[in-house]
């Protein structure tokens, strides 16, 4: 039996979401809540092959592409 493989990847764009966090800023380290632009962050050392996660990337949603 063979089996044939599709070799062909698409490639997908950035994928990005506006969502609520922390951040801190200033002189003193003043933290307040945000809107964040989150990305799918993957492959992260450390962590199993495969392993993605949204990470805040930043503290606004201004470039942020929903």
């Amino acid at each position: 039996m063979q089996m044939m493989l599709n070799e062909s990847r698409r490639k997908l764009g950035s994928f990005q979401i506006c969502a609520l966090c922390t951040c801190c800023s200033g002189a003193k380290g003043i933290c307040f809540p945000s809107p964040c632009c989150y990305a799918i962050n993957c492959n992260i050392p450390n962590r199993p092959f495969g392993f993605c996660s949204f990470t805040p990337k930043t503290c606004n949603c201004f470039q942020c592409h929903l």
